[in-house]
């Protein structure tokens, strides 16, 4: 009965081998090892008009491993995300730094086991440098009809509030619609009829934005990025303007000594003006004066053409001034002669008589 006692040996023995290599085993698996890796941090989920820079770009992670999965403890296996950034850490035209908390939790690591794990970082936080992708555009209003009879539109194309503005978007967005060699991107405001009308107003339009782009707006140092824009345009309606003559306008040429006075020819001269037909109601040939161009040589017997400007008379109010053009006058030059007082008939108005031909 020898055998069954040697197989009996041999069945003992390899299973004493097999439970010797399972101990082996969860004993080198035990046996740890510590390393320092340097991982990339980078930004997830940032949306696609925000470009970011971290700095510093790589963290060092300690890390704790069986020693049997030293192979696979490598940097492209660790990395450090970030999440949660959004237009408030973005600056407009520059960077804007915003220092960010790092914690372990924030360590993502790629295909490696359980048992492998980070026990510490080097520091606690980076720093965001975020800006968010923009390109100017400008608001052209569009228009149809005409005012009523008898008035114009002032300011054509009517002013829009705001004019300039950001528009934010992937960068290949803002790239479509943008035209070429235009520092601008043109955007039409919905239409304003203007059909009728015969005074001043005010109108908020809605302006289409273009695909896949956004309207930035910056309020109290907090960026806003909006998906609707709505703009104030003032119409500015006004009466037609038109042109009227007034003929004989009296020419009044005075010297500045008293022992001397002017004659010239003609006495009189047509001003033509142009202003809204109610402001032209005020006036009259009264309304103006004549003033030579450049000062005139008093001397006795002095003879010349001389250049005269047409202008305002001083009861003329301020506020008709500014709203009505002196276009033109005739006669621009007139002759002009200097002559002792007593050679002209005294107490009679300057001009009377004619200056004779040299």
């Amino acid at each position: 009965m020898p055998r069954p006692k040697l197989s009996s040996e041999i069945a003992l023995f390899i299973t004493s081998f097999f439970i010797a290599m399972i101990i082996w085993i969860v004993a080198k698996q035990n046996d740890f090892e510590n390393q320092t890796v340097s991982a990339h941090v980078t930004a997830v989920d940032v949306p696609e008009n925000i470009e970011t820079q971290i700095t510093p770009p790589n963290v060092n992670i300690s890390v704790q491993y069986p020693k049997t999965y030293a192979h696979l403890i490598i940097p492209d296996a660790f990395a450090i995300e970030l999440k949660g950034i959004d237009e408030n850490f973005a600056g407009i035209d520059s960077f804007k730094p915003t220092p960010m908390n790092i914690s372990l939790r924030n360590v993502v690591m790629h295909n490696l086991p359980d048992s492998v794990r980070p026990t510490a970082l080097a520091q606690d936080f980076v720093n965001i440098n975020a800006r968010i992708l923009t390109e100017k555009a400008r608001i052209v209003v569009q228009k149809t009809g005409n005012p009523a009879q008898g008035f114009r539109l002032i300011v054509d194309p009517p002013p829009v509030q705001p004019a300039e503005i950001l528009l934010t978007g992937p960068q290949k967005n803002l790239a479509k619609a943008k035209k070429q060699g235009e520092e601008f991107i043109s955007l039409q405001t919905e239409v304003v009829n203007i059909e009728g009308k015969n005074d001043n107003y005010f109108e908020t339009v809605d302006v289409p934005l273009p695909e896949g782009l956004k309207y930035v707006q910056e309020d109290r140092m907090r960026i806003q990025v909006l998906e609707k824009l709505s703009v104030q345009v003032h119409v500015v309606i006004g009466e037609k303007e038109i042109k009227k003559t007034f003929p004989d306008v009296p020419i009044v040429i005075k010297t500045f000594s008293k022992n001397l006075k002017a004659q010239y020819s003609p006495l009189t001269a047509s001003v033509t003006v142009e202003a809204s037909k109610s402001m032209l109601q005020g006036l009259s040939a009264d309304s103006f004066i004549f003033i030579p161009r450049q000062p005139l040589e008093e001397t006795p017997d002095y003879t010349a053409d001389i250049a005269i400007d047409a202008r305002f008379s001083d009861n003329i109010p301020r506020a008709v001034r500014e709203k009505v053009s002196i276009v033109s006058w005739q006669p621009e030059v007139i002759r002009i002669k200097i002559i002792p007082v007593s050679e002209g008939t005294v107490g009679k108005t300057d001009g009377t008589s004619r200056p004779k031909s040299p």
